[in-house]
């Protein structure tokens, strides 16, 4: 297998104020991963949490020759997403001491397998072009002098002449209207592999006595031609699906997994999979996913998974 590594950015500087980056990154062969290493100094002599580090980096966008950009995910949802399909990601111990260097790492998977070259998955030879990332304002008080690195790792074409798709993200974010409307989010690709949204209100915030279905996000669908294909489901449905344990982020390192637990993963035929054929087909067209709210004017995001060629 001819794996190749290859340094975009060492230790670029992220600036201080609002900004969005571009980053070239077109390469002659199969890329299955891309890393994206974020390095920051604590700014304060108390002790900050990983979702204030991590807030540095708002989204990320992926600019290729079919689309600019062609795919967009919040940066904490990639990183709570990546437990879900099974990736581990670094986060440093927190610490209540000024000026102490602080990082963190995502892989952006352009395979469904990113940490597996092997699978025969990755953006084609010469696909991607660029790599945007949008910044934010450092925060007083938290963490300050941002740099960041990024890593392309594929294998040569001669490996993977034909690979049979990349990821690609197609983010919907939106406000949910009142208690049982819905929202459709259009679908675009070819194989669906499932999808990954964000309530701002998650069973485990429901107050003493609550319904048990008035979480922000009610019940979902997969619909073709606005006919039902899959579900409805609620968001429960995820839960055994998660390969870990969910558990928010403490102050310690290596302690929960999840910057909010109102994030989570419906998956259709992704992760507990033993054929090449992931997902369904959703090459007919017309494919949306429909979200039905149980809380109304509340913060939600859904991100349709597909595979693309």
């Amino acid at each position: 297998m001819g794996l190749i590594v290859a340094n975009v950015e060492n230790q670029k500087a992220a600036g201080a104020i609002l900004t969005s980056i571009t980053d070239d990154i077109k390469f002659t062969f199969v890329a299955h991963a891309l890393h994206l290493n974020v390095f920051a100094l604590h700014n304060t002599a108390t002790v900050s949490t990983i979702q204030a580090l991590v807030d540095k980096l708002t989204s990320v966008n992926l600019l290729t020759t079919v689309g600019q950009p062609e795919s967009t995910i919040d940066a904490d949802d990639l990183f709570d997403l990546l437990p879900w399909i099974g990736v581990s990601r670094y986060y440093s111990l927190l610490t209540a001491a000024d000026n102490i260097p602080h990082a963190f790492g995502l892989v952006y998977p352009l395979s469904p397998f990113p940490n597996d070259p092997t699978e025969n998955f990755g953006a084609p030879a010469n696909r991607l072009t660029q790599l945007q990332t949008n910044w934010a304002a450092d925060v007083a008080t938290e963490f300050d002098g941002t740099v960041y690195d990024i890593t392309v790792e594929g294998v040569d074409i001669e490996t993977k002449p034909n690979p049979q798709g990349y990821i690609k993200f197609v983010q919907d974010s939106f406000t949910s209207g009142a208690v049982d409307s819905v929202q459709k989010t259009d679908v675009i690709g070819r194989r669906l592999l499932g999808t990954f949204n964000f309530q701002t209100v998650a069973f485990d915030d429901l107050a003493a006595a609550a319904a048990f279905n008035v979480t922000t996000i009610r019940e979902q669908d997969v619909t073709f031609s606005e006919n039902i294909r899959i579900g409805p489901y609620k968001p429960s449905r995820s839960w055994t699906q998660s390969p870990t344990h969910r558990q928010v982020i403490s102050g310690t390192a290596g302690v929960g997994n999840q910057l909010d637990l109102g994030h989570f993963l419906s998956d259709y035929g992704w992760m507990n999979n033993n054929t090449s054929r992931l997902g369904i087909d959703i090459t007919p067209g017309n494919v949306k996913v429909e979200t039905k709210s149980g809380v109304n004017a509340s913060a939600t995001r859904v991100y349709p998974v597909a595979l693309v060629r």
